[in-house]
């Protein structure tokens, strides 16, 4: 486990996790979600580190080595074990068996599940009250860590902070193309749909893209019933496939920006900072509610649900 580079690179967020641990306003619960690759794993164990290194998590000394080799008593994890492709719930209960038990050690327990998207709905589900209701009375802190959001149980979604990986890919695209000259509003959409520049290109020439893009950006200044409804009417003929997984991809994208709006040299979507903003503003709970949404109804355009009555479902839900 490369941990210092992979913390190096998602440094931002790191810094994050220092600062709610310092100003005492840690959750009880996170998930970390992103791509393979970007360091979720890592940045667990680092958490962990937090809690008990006297140094902010310096990654060097004995407790954070105990931590990190996995031989800490008061820190468990569970991931997809090599025979296997999901998290099963023989897993979760196991986990559960463990944390009733009185531990050995004062302090925080910190369970890491790795692969939570993979769990059943019912695996899932079975860690709910062990989320909200610690053992034993000890204080506990759970990390969830998945790849796919859409395929986490909305009830666990809405009871963690929300920690999103971006791919250093991304960035760096965003970078590259706006050394080529596009806007940093194309380039913040197009590197959402490939990590090729060239491909990026190939897309934003698209009359496809164009398209989607202004209704996107439409669909965005819409805060009322009535003129969701006329926008629905209006453009239902361009509510494509095509469309709405571009639609959709930058929407989550839009969300996790409000969730992140504090580390501002993070978002993906710097060109719309004060439309983020305003989302901002509005009551976190049911931001939540209506990002779950989302993430439910792009899990539906996966499964090639007719994309009009996907726009249908999120007019009628959303405003």
């Amino acid at each position: 486990m490369d941990i210092k580079n992979m913390i190096e690179n998602q440094k931002r967020i790191f810094n994050m996790l220092k600062q709610n641990k310092l100003k005492d306003r840690l959750s009880h619960a996170y998930l970390f979600y992103g791509e393979d690759g970007v360091g979720k794993k890592e940045m667990a164990y680092a958490l962990a580190c937090l809690f008990y290194c006297q140094h902010d998590a310096c990654l060097e000394c004995e407790t954070c080595k105990t931590i990190l080799s996995g031989n800490h008593l008061n820190v468990n994890y569970i991931g997809i074990a090599d025979s296997k492709k999901l998290i099963s719930k023989e897993q979760i209960t196991n986990l559960q068996e463990e944390f009733s038990k009185t531990s050995l050690v004062d302090g925080y327990r910190i369970y890491i599940v790795d692969g939570i998207d993979t769990a059943s709905a019912s695996a899932q589900n079975s860690l709910l009250k062990f989320i909200e209701e610690p053992q034993n009375n000890t204080p506990t802190i759970g990390i969830f860590i998945a790849k796919e959001l859409a395929n986490v149980v909305s009830t666990i979604v809405s009871r963690c902070a929300l920690v999103h990986f971006p791919s250093v890919e991304i960035k760096k695209l965003i970078y590259l193309l706006s050394l080529e000259g596009f806007s940093e509003m194309d380039a913040s959409l197009a590197s959402l749909l490939t990590n090729n520049i060239y491909e990026a290109k190939k897309i934003m020439d698209s009359e496809a893209y164009q398209t989607s893009k202004a209704l996107f950006l439409e669909f965005l200044n819409l805060n009322k019933k009535k003129d969701a409804v006329l926008y629905f009417i209006k453009n239902q003929t361009n509510f494509t496939f095509d469309f709405g997984q571009m639609f959709f991809k930058w929407l989550i994208a839009f969300y996790e920006d409000i969730f992140k709006i504090e580390d501002k040299e993070s978002l993906i979507f710097t060109g719309l900072y004060d439309k983020i903003i305003l989302y901002v503003k509005n009551d976190y709970k049911e931001l939540k509610i209506k990002f779950n949404l989302v993430l439910e109804l792009y899990s539906k355009m996966e499964y090639n649900v007719s994309a009009k009555n996907i726009f249908h479902e999120l007019i009628s839900k959303l405003f």
